[in-house]
């Protein structure tokens, strides 16, 4: 049904530009409010073209577009104009501009979850228009409207994606090319400040609404940076040497992660040729996080709250004391409910720690993981549901529905979403430990990007020595999986760890799991050159210097110390020799001998330091240094005869005895294998 501007009154003229007047207006049906906009057309000809066109973009229905309310034409008789009149949502709240201009006052940086939270809404609007064959051409911050629960909305299609020439007022003359295209239209400087450098000679296409939201999240990452102005003439000079953002790209790194700054690089791509596109963005695995906040499960999250026939004040407290059933009842009814379900959850957390503990069935597990992600923005409901699941592993058989991917798939998630929150990923990665466990959920936990995101809470929380204690337990206990170490080296996680043992050497549960860490990620020969580049002989040395009373310690230190001992003969030199702090020498080998006296009765020291014995022997140069510094067939007959029944400490001794026995006789070193020492990789401890 058509209507007219005899349906509406006017409340208040709040825009006025050479195309188009923009008011308030009220519908006198329901007073509800709308913003009109009346643009002048050439004449009634080309406004009815325009009109059948607009219908398109009345049908548009998502949570984070606003398309058209209304549409009519009208012919003003006293300046014989013919105006089409476009009706959309009123948005009190203001626009992403507003935003900026908020936190560029404040000199302020916008968290990267705010970002994240934004991002995700833009590029679902952005991709469910483009799959419509409809552009938008004119994103910008102003076009982004703030709706009352936070979340953005893209509008404003009316004057760009309809109308034509600005300053002649006509329609330029379009047409359906695969996509809803537009020849360029050159508007007010605004507009033209987030047009994409191709638009001006080959038109419109989603590329290059791209380019535009790649302004949009330059100006959001700069905020602290630039005044809006000084980010527009930024931008202008990377349209002309797209090397400038190398040097905006290092200024940011401090507050942002790379993966923003690389999803912000596709977008900024000058050839639109190189540009990625919104829909092939969400194969990007951080732009799969940024929707994960608000993507179309909250959509229908919201939409079941608005029609649930349980008002809210009708709500009652978790059902204690009532049995497990009800509790899981009452969180399957309410899951939408983030208080509801944030008090069953603690309810069932109370009852895990009890005397009696907490049991649930299959299905009693995937409900809290699916209200875990029907519930993703709270971070309470993340920590109490890893932390209710966690305690449900013990005793857990090889085939339990914990270890599904359905509820596996629900940690990195909460993980990426929560990047910042310190509990939140102390709870999850609790939860990794104990599931890498289990062989499959071994390898699910790192074909769901488990391993960069325990990578990077390391980075993020380095500082933290409960997060790497616990973060460095996930990666080795994760290690022996699938392809978990490549993951690991391709991740830079060497570096990470060598970083971690550095900052917490006084630190005894870090040191244990950074020491194993190491073995482990030593598996894969690429990491050799980074660890020695990192000193880390010199640190495992360090490690069992300063923890030498651990046993747990010492036995993961020179199992480590074997491993690159094998591969690398320059590790085996820096045993012996290895440089220390203020240009001193530390002698690796009388520090772990001298430890070794304190364990001498420990099976598992003893086998690790005769591991690391054997390994030394290989090379010609430091059997005699071994000789000289008496550590030969005395030492070792003497851990023969007392561990003679022990077959994995006879089998290194034997093999060290035959060549310390004939030190002249020429070396060829093993080739390396990785499962050399897979025997001796340490058991995960316990979350």
């Amino acid at each position: 049904m058509l209507s007219s501007m005899e349906n509406y009154t006017i409340k208040e003229q709040i825009g006025k530009g050479a195309q188009a007047i923009v008011y308030i207006v009220e519908r006198q049906q329901d007073k509800k409010l709308f913003v009109l906009k009346k643009v002048e057309c050439f004449d009634e000809s080309e406004a009815n073209k325009a009109f059948k066109e607009a219908t398109i973009l009345q049908n548009l229905q998502h949570v984070y577009v606003s398309g058209y309310n209304e549409f009519f034409v009208l012919w003003e008789q006293q300046d014989s104009s013919v105006y089409i009149c476009i009706l959309m949502d009123y948005f009190p709240n203001g626009t992403l501009e507003d935003i900026l201009t908020e936190y560029r006052g404040k000199k302020e940086v916008i968290e990267e979850q705010k970002i994240k939270f934004w991002l995700g809404q833009i590029i679902e609007g952005l991709v469910y228009v483009h799959k419509k064959n409809i552009i938008h051409r004119d994103v910008r911050p102003t076009n982004l409207f703030m709706k009352e629960d936070h979340t953005l909305c893209l509008g404003d299609f009316g004057v760009n994606t309809i109308m034509g020439d600005a300053v002649t007022c006509t329609r330029a003359n379009a047409e359906f090319k695969g996509i809803f295209y537009r020849p360029p239209r050159f508007s007010q400087d605004a507009s033209m400040n987030y047009m994409a450098p191709e638009a001006a000679s080959e038109g419109y296409t989603e590329k290059s609404d791209m380019w535009s939201l790649g302004c949009v999240l330059f100006e959001l990452v700069t905020a602290l940076l630039y005044s809006q102005k000084e980010a527009i003439d930024k931008l202008q000079e990377i349209r002309k040497n797209p090397d400038v953002l190398d040097y905006v790209f290092e200024e940011i790194s401090k507050h942002y992660s790379d993966a923003l700054i690389q999803v912000l690089k596709a977008m900024l791509k000058v050839k639109s040729q190189q540009r990625t596109t919104a829909i092939s963005l969400l194969s990007n695995k951080y732009i799969q996080a940024c929707v994960e906040m608000s993507d179309s499960t909250q959509l229908e999250k919201r939409k079941r709250i608005q029609s649930a026939s349980t008002k809210k004040s009708e709500i009652g407290p978790v059902p204690r004391g009532q049995g497990i059933f009800k509790v899981l009842e009452y969180i399957a009814s309410l899951v939408d409910y983030e208080g509801c379900v944030r008090g069953a959850l603690e309810y069932l957390l109370e009852l895990a720690k009890s005397e009696d503990g907490l049991s649930l069935d299959p299905r009693g597990k995937k409900l809290i993981a699916m209200a875990m992600k029907n519930n993703m923005v709270d971070r309470d409901i993340q920590i109490h549901g890893c932390n209710v699941l966690n305690s449900l592993v013990i005793g857990a058989d090889h085939n339990d529905a914990l270890f599904l991917p359905e509820v596996i798939a629900v940690i990195p998630v909460a993980m990426e979403n929560h990047k910042n929150d310190l509990d939140v990923q102390v709870a999850a990665l609790s939860f990794l430990v104990s599931l890498a466990a289990n062989g499959a959920a071994g390898e699910v936990i790192g074909q769901l990007g488990g391993v960069q995101d325990i990578l990077e809470a390391l980075k993020t929380h380095a500082s933290s020595s409960k997060l790497c204690s616990v973060g460095l337990n996930a990666l080795w206990g994760l290690s022996v999986h699938g392809n978990n170490v490549k993951l690991a080296t391709e991740g830079k996680g060497i570096e990470q760890v060598c970083n971690v043992l550095k900052i917490h050497m006084n630190s005894s549960v870090v040191v244990e799991a950074a020491c194993a860490s190491i073995l482990a990620l030593s598996l894969d020969e690429e990491n050799i050159a980074v660890i020695c580049d990192k000193d880390g002989v010199g640190l495992l040395i360090s490690a069992i210097s300063s923890h030498a009373n651990n046993a747990k310690v010492v036995k993961n230190a020179c199992l480590a110390l074997a491993s690159l001992v094998e591969i690398d003969e320059e590790s085996a030199y820096r045993v012996l020799t290895n440089e220390g702090p203020n240009n001193t020498h530390i002698c690796g080998v009388p520090v772990i001998m001298s430890t070794y006296e304190l364990h001498k009765d420990n099976a598992d020291v003893v086998e690790s330091v005769v591991t690391l014995l054997m390994e030394l022997a290989e090379y010609d140069d430091i059997r005699a240094e071994m000789n000289h510094l008496n550590i030969g067939p005395g030492l070792l007959s003497e851990i023969f005869k007392r561990f003679k029944e022990n077959v994995d400490i006879m089998g290194p001794c034997e093999k060290a005895l035959e060549k310390l026995r004939n030190v002249k006789r020429p070396v060829v070193p093993p080739t390396p294998s990785p499962d050399m020492f897979k025997s001796h990789m340490p058991v995960a401890a316990e979350a």
